[in-house]
């Protein structure tokens, strides 16, 4: 029996939340369910035991409506994910041998096949001591959960050693994105003994543990829910797992879940809607290709700009709308670096030009997408892409505003073709 744990915490401030803006994966949109609704379909079956979900107090009422059985550890305040993990973990202290799996409420599961082959794999190594994480490769995936550099190259879907766990604070270097194959984004799920994990924040988190075994010792309890004692609480850091723990184990292999997929294989379900238009194989050959830019890639320029000095600080290009701004943060010879920022409940069409796709990535919030008769949630550094000479609605079905983010590379003879059609409508509007 396996038992899942899902760290569903507001990463939000407690202003923010107050104001209205919960977490992105407790949002819903017209016959779409929430993304932590969709991690608990994922994790629910015959091998599963019920879920025990850890959150923050102010999210433990949309965790009750959005889960049915699942137990609850709600934290008083501020999410830790390390103290949250800790948490779920010692009430699972009277079974020791059993096999956790831990996943944050904003993974990605949409492939069981592929879950069900990782966790066939994960289960052998985890009852011999060993903490498995669950990856990307580097190039394809999202960071937040830290980078496993691999011994060996993945093969399938077998569990390979991790030399060595960077935390989601390091930046990845380009060297690191060459190596491609050897290193792995991790998806922030883990599959482990009980005992192991306590073991393993014992020995590396001591300072950690004693407060949280306290806040739960003193714990209150109402209906499914336990409400940690806040006063222990507060003495606890707020740290990620892989920081507190993760990079100084021992035995840790990895697994990549993503051993056949591409960047198009996201969107097969839009090509039967596409395929009349002869421009669209030609489409598909040129991104297979590898001319378009990698989501991380384009995340890591994007959040370079953050950091660039005042003499280097790029000119700005502006225009405001109803549905939000659009801006234009750099251009020049070849290239043009553009911003969206899509108010709660709006909408915009978008249009990319005949020359070439368009990749847009949301770097906060999620959105939603319209391709012909089927609708996409595509959230935080993920991209949403346009076919060359197609349209794409574009909404923004969350509380919080949506930003999004493109680097458009074209030919240096070419003239741009991109065209930008707006509109407004409330959310789940098509």
């Amino acid at each position: 029996m396996l038992h899942p744990i899902i760290l569903a915490g507001s990463v939000h401030p407690s202003s923010d939340r107050q104001a209205g803006e919960g977490p992105m994966h407790f949002e819903r949109s017209p016959g779409i369910p929430s993304r932590f609704e969709q991690v608990v379909a994922h994790l629910t079956g015959e091998v599963f035991a019920s879920p025990l979900v850890v959150a923050t107090q102010d999210c433990g009422p949309l965790v009750e409506a959005q889960s049915n059985h699942a137990r609850i550890i709600l934290q008083p305040d501020t999410h830790k994910p390390a103290a949250a993990l800790l948490s779920a973990v010692l009430s699972l202290r009277h079974e020791p041998d059993a096999i956790v799996v831990v996943a944050p409420a904003s993974a990605n599961l949409e492939d069981q096949k592929a879950l069900d082959t990782a966790l066939c794999q994960a289960i052998p190594a985890a009852q011999r001591g060993e903490v498995v994480m669950l990856g990307h490769r580097t190039g394809r995936a999202y960071p937040g959960f830290g980078v496993m550099e691999i011994a060996d190259q993945p093969r399938d879907t077998a569990p390979v050693s991790v030399s060595q766990l960077l935390a989601s604070g390091r930046q990845t270097t380009l060297s690191h994105l060459l190596q491609g194959n050897h290193q792995l984004w991790g998806l922030g799920i883990y599959i482990a003994r009980v005992d192991v994990l306590i073991a393993a924040f014992k020995r590396h988190a001591s300072r950690l543990f004693l407060p949280v075994k306290n806040a739960l010792l003193r714990a209150a309890t109402a209906g499914r829910a336990i409400y940690l004692d806040n006063s222990s609480y507060q003495r606890v850091k707020c740290v990620s797992f892989e920081r507190a723990v993760g990079q100084k184990l021992e035995h840790v292999s990895a697994i990549q879940m993503d051993t056949s997929w591409t960047e198009l294989s996201d969107w097969d379900r839009d090509a039967v809607a596409d395929r009349e238009m002869s421009a669209w194989d030609t489409d598909l050959a040129q991104e297979q290709a590898g001319e378009h830019s990698h989501t991380a890639e384009m995340m890591s320029v994007y959040k370079s700009l953050a950091n660039a000095s005042e003499d280097d600080a790029l000119m700005s290009r502006a225009s405001e709308h109803e549905w939000g701004r659009h801006e234009t943060l750099a251009m020049g010879p070849g290239f043009t670096l553009q911003r969206l920022t899509v108010q709660p409940g709006a909408q915009v069409e978008l249009s990319a030009g005949a020359g070439s796709a368009e990749h847009w990535i949301v770097v906060q919030g999620a959105a939603l997408i319209t391709l012909g008769g089927h609708v996409k949630l595509v959230w935080e550094s993920q991209s949403a892409r346009i076919p060359a000479g197609r349209t794409r609605m574009i909404e923004n079905p969350g509380s919080a505003t949506l930003h999004l983010v493109q680097l458009q590379i074209s030919a240096l003879s070419a003239p741009s073709d991109h065209s930008m059609k707006l509109s407004v409508s409330p959310a789940g509007v098509a």
